[in-house]
């Protein structure tokens, strides 16, 4: 019996094969918050929240398409690259600026490639261009062009199936990150409204003591600002009021399991990863309405992956495979001076 099965008393005949990854994926949200294991039945409800995410993130990663080559030779021949980077040396620029790629030859000397995950913003930028209308060419035509910039690489692997897999232990880890900021977020307001309560207090006892001191002993008014006192009489009563509202502390931490396990069951909404088609000329130039070189283009499916945040961006994704002898140098911030100038 798996993993749930024992958790839940359920007999294998009753239950859908255990994905084997759902063990290490347990032990691994509970290595960033190891206090949850007090609460009840700890494993059995992260497992039951988990499976869903975990199907659902591995059917968004299968969706990715194949790794494509990273040199100037793919520029002329994969529409992809050639879409992805403006010019040849543009491939050599970004993969000379990955430190991941660098460490990981460094780290692994018998490696003759890498696969990577490289993220990029597309932007779609509308222009006048030249374009054949009926008879005539004309150069005021509304064209839409493809950009990609902020070419970034920083996960690397040794084969795409384990770099795959890699990148859904990666957004599991994101669902984990969304549920325990939720978690602090909480804890914060515990104890801040624990901290309201005790200076709350003290106030409250001095001054209901106004007179015991100097006061009395110079003649002033013993009896306080009794409307000072109805107020912080009225902000401690709100405060212990609010404190009741999070539970006691013996309930803090299942309900914060809770919490997780409600990141997890939202990842449908939280993570997500769309296909864009659109088919563009080797310009770039998006053809439609008669606009671009239809003869020369091809039809991309472009994976757009949102990633949380405040506020969320949208990144285009692609596994490139980049061999050893295609690595440039590491850049040198002296050697692009001018252009940062």
């Amino acid at each position: 019996m798996g993993l749930i099965g024992r958790l839940f008393g359920a007999k294998d005949a009753d239950r859908a094969p255990e994905d084997p990854r759902l063990r290490h994926v347990v032990a691994r949200v509970l290595e960033m918050h190891s206090r949850l294991r007090l609460a009840p039945r700890c494993e059995a409800r992260l497992a039951a929240a988990m499976a869903p995410a975990l199907s659902h993130i591995g059917e968004l990663v299968a969706g990715a398409p194949r790794a494509h080559q990273a040199n100037t030779a793919a520029w002329s021949a994969d529409p992809y690259v050639r879409a992805y980077f403006a010019a040849p040396d543009d491939i050599n620029q970004v993969l000379a600026r990955s430190g991941a790629l660098h460490d990981y030859f460094d780290e692994h000397p018998g490696a003759s490639s890498a696969y990577a995950v490289m993220g990029m913003t597309m932007t779609e930028r509308n222009t006048l261009g030249v374009a054949r209308v009926g008879e005539q060419t004309r150069s005021d035509v509304p064209q839409t062009t493809l950009g990609f910039s902020d070419h970034h690489i920083r996960l690397c692997g040794g084969d795409e199936e384990g770099l795959r897999e890699e990148v859904t232990q990666r957004m599991m880890d994101q669902l984990a990150i969304e549920g325990l900021a939720k978690v602090a977020a909480d804890t914060s307001m515990r104890e801040d409204l624990e901290q309201e309560r005790a200076l709350l207090a003290t106030r409250l006892r001095l001054l209901e003591r106004q007179g015991a001191g100097l006061r009395g002993m110079v003649g002033t008014d013993a009896k306080g600002d009794p409307g000072e006192l109805a107020r912080v009489r009225a902000e401690a009563q709100e405060n212990e009021e609010r404190l009741k509202s999070l539970g006691p502390r013996s309930e803090v931490l299942s309900r914060q399991l809770d919490t997780l396990c409600d990141a997890y069951a939202s990842a449908g909404e939280l993570l997500t990863v769309s296909t864009l088609q659109r088919r563009v000329d080797r310009m770039n130039v998006v053809v439609q309405h008669g606009v671009g070189d239809e003869a020369q283009s091809q039809v991309l499916q472009l994976r757009v992956a949102r990633v949380p945040g405040d506020p969320p961006q949208h990144r285009v994704l692609a596994i490139l495979q980049v061999a050893r002898t295609d690595m440039p140098r590491a850049a040198n911030l002296l050697d692009n001076a001018d252009r940062l100038l």
